[in-house]
């Protein structure tokens, strides 16, 4: 059960965020001063990833499940603004094997017209385990509001009700993130940092761009920049690893982990956007 439970916690750290964590010695802010009026993915763009776990030595891979991402043009408080949603739902063998059912559900809502964090939604459901979180980020208070209710039981009980004040810039959430490095033009040698925040605590995060590689996945192969990170994305430590397509739509095309006894990993199964629609391609391991 210590590995079924390793690769259950992975999933779900896989799933609450792509972040990004390095140590460069210089590093620009990753939010741009002028955000272009037209974003390339903003169209409804969907994508899909398989995640799978690699245990050590000669074992095979085993699916853990699939992570979707939508974005959509909304209105948040009369203020324009992107709502960016995640699923991710647990498949496949091992997880079946251990009587595993994951469903989670996150959405973010950012700023059209800076990409700032406005509210993150978390909704939890593993088994009979079900939690909701919700952060809104005031930045005219700059303070952080966290509200958290445990759904196992009636009556729900909440778990976290408070206000933390302080903000120091513009903030960037587990979701939003995955977007915002997009708007970028991802050159090797660039380096960025965020302010980010996953449940309401913020810190400050950095990225280096490294090299450009060609990606090869179950949809066709693609011409990419990897970010390499390290600094403990996950519990225990472990370096993360993500490909983003060097066109214009600048797409997450890989992504790996290094985690406890062995390595996540998800590669892309489904593009759809106005342009093109690519996939589904999907396994039963």
């Amino acid at each position: 059960m210590g590995i079924v439970h390793t690769t259950t916690l992975t999933f779900i750290l896989l799933a609450e965020s792509i972040c990004l964590f390095a140590t460069p010695k210089k590093s620009e802010n990753l939010f741009i001063d002028n955000l272009p009026n037209h974003i390339f993915f903003q169209e409804t763009e969907n994508l899909s990833y398989e995640v799978n776990w690699k245990p050590l030595f000669l074992f095979p891979s085993f699916k853990a499940g699939e992570i979707s991402f939508s974005i959509n043009i909304s209105e948040y408080k009369k203020t324009p603004t992107y709502t960016i949603s995640a699923w991710a739902i647990s498949e496949g063998r091992l997880m079946s094997a251990a009587n595993l059912k994951i469903k989670n559900y996150f959405e973010s809502t950012v700023d059209r017209k800076d990409f700032r964090s406005l509210r993150l939604l978390k909704k939890t459901h593993q088994n009979q385990k079900q939690r909701h979180l919700e952060v809104l980020f005031d930045y005219d208070k700059k303070s952080t509001h966290i509200h958290e209710i445990n759904l196992e039981n009636a009556p729900h009980k909440t778990i976290r009700n408070q206000t933390i004040e302080g903000i120091p810039g513009l903030i960037a959430d587990s979701l939003s993130v995955f977007y915002l490095v997009r708007l970028r033009p991802l050159m090797p040698g660039e380096k960025y940092f965020v302010n980010f925040s996953e449940s309401g605590k913020i810190k400050k995060i950095h990225l280096i761009v490294e090299r450009k590689e060609k990606v090869t996945t179950a949809i066709g192969v693609f011409n990419s920049v990897k970010i390499s990170t390290t600094g403990g994305l996950f519990k225990g430590g472990g370096d993360f690893r993500i490909w983003y397509s060097t066109d214009q739509l600048r797409i997450p095309v890989r992504f790996e982990a290094d985690v406890l006894f062995g390595k996540i990993y998800g590669e892309i199964i489904r593009l759809e956007n106005p342009q093109r629609i690519i996939g589904t391609f999907k396994t039963t391991k």
